[in-house]
């Protein structure tokens, strides 16, 4: 064979097992510390093995060199379990190759290594003087110095380094890998924090207001707002269900009329529009329109969207929300227009990311969980605005067939 071909070959042997190694390391996020430790020992154990069963020297009369590389990658890291099985089964490998007398040569050589191991922590200082000692050590062996020993020690030292590079840079792309995984696993618990923060404050706040409105002595308004008050605390603790769960949101389907929900919602907000002197336009329709939803959820939607509409209205003194509906087809789209301060280019490209919000004391989760909960209705939730003028959310949901 070539030198270039037995290059090739031997570079193969040692870098594949190291490969399969890390790859399975990469992508198993179960493997704790013991089976990654075990796994490492029977990848080195693969390396010798495939060594002395395919490698091949650079030339005849010669020991493999690269034998010693998965001796070299223990002691980077630091395993003494694999320095002592690997140097046991390397000094088994030369007694093989050379006679009694010279194997105690090869065994003075290898505890010269554990030696010296114990003085220089650099791995690449390590390597430079391992592959010095060998050349010494195969010098005093073969009882001359020639090309042959050089050229093999330099391949030694190249491919040595090679690996022991590649083994750095990939832990330390493991290690951002779990970092990042780790704020990934923050983020979502922040993230349900965050959203049953910003949710559980809409039906508190209905609950306040109402109550601040209470009169003891007025028995209507009493048997009027306790219904309101006990819808307000059964959705608080839906909302309370979905934080325990920890899990992908729920949505429970039935066939619900729309547009008495969409009358249940404003009527209930009416307090909320009262208070900021905004004027409510409705032309929902009387007719029932049937759609197949999730009641509590589009009722957390569409609170949120009105919430929002009413916020956007704070420094305006004729503020203006209007609501209508419009059968396309197959599909109803609700509107919700405001004459609010609207939203620019920019946050109108973002509105539906997480965390992304121009309030001061926003969570950016309210339009992100809306769209979650539309997209959960094969349906659509599109922003409209024009800074200064006006924002129009069109909220579009697929209508329940009839025979």
């Amino acid at each position: 064979m070539k030198i270039c071909d037995l290059v090739l070959l031997d570079t193969t042997i040692i870098v594949m097992p190291l490969l399969i190694y890390l790859l399975y390391v990469a992508y198993n996020s179960t493997l704790n510390k013991k089976e990654n430790d075990l796994i490492f020992i029977l990848t080195v154990f693969s390396q010798i093995y495939f060594t002395i069963k395919y490698g091949y020297p650079l030339y005849k009369q010669m020991p493999i060199f690269i034998i010693d590389i998965p001796l070299l990658i223990s002691y980077n890291k630091r395993s003494k379990i694999l320095i002592i099985l690997s140097t046991l089964v390397i000094i088994l490998y030369y007694y093989q190759i050379y006679n009694s007398y010279l194997i105690l040569i090869i065994i003075i050589e290898y505890i010269i290594y554990y030696l010296i191991s114990l003085k220089i922590a650099k791995p690449s200082s390590y390597i430079a003087v391992f592959c010095t000692i060998k050349t010494v050590f195969m010098t005093i062996i073969n009882q001359k110095i020639s090309y042959e020993i050089i050229s093999s020690t330099i391949l030694l030292y190249t491919l040595s380094i090679f690996v022991i590079y590649l083994l750095g840079k990939t832990k330390d792309m493991l290690k951002l890998h779990k970092s990042i995984k780790e704020i990934e696993n923050d983020k979502q618990i922040k993230t349900s924090l965050f959203r049953i923060t910003h949710e559980i404050k809409n039906p508190i706040a209905v609950c306040k207001g109402y109550l601040d409105m209470y009169d003891e002595n007025k028995i209507d308004d009493f048997k009027k707002h306790v219904p309101i008050l006990k819808e307000e605390i059964d959705r608080t603790l839906i909302l309370l269900e979905d934080f325990l769960s920890m899990n992908k949101l729920k949505i429970n389907k039935e066939i619900l009329d729309i547009c008495l929900l969409l009358e249940e919602v404003t009527n209930n907000m009416d307090m909320l529009f009262v208070k900021n002197n905004v004027d409510l336009e409705c032309e929902i329709p009387e007719d029932e329109i049937y759609i197949n939803g999730d009641y509590n959820r589009l009722t957390q939607v569409f609170i949120n969207i009105f919430k929002n509409s009413v916020e956007a209205l704070d420094k305006k003194s004729n503020g203006k929300i209007k609501a209508w509906t419009k059968i396309d087809k197959e599909k109803i789209n609700i509107y919700i227009k405001d004459n609010g301060e609207g939203i620019s280019k920019k946050d109108l490209n973002k509105i539906k990311e997480p965390f992304y919000t121009t309030k001061l004391k926003g969570t950016g989760l309210g339009v992100s969980l809306s769209n979650e909960i539309i997209n959960a209705h094969n349906g659509k939730l599109n922003y409209e605005s024009e800074e200064g003028k006006y924002t129009i959310v069109t909220v579009t949901l697929p209508l329940e067939q009839t025979i």
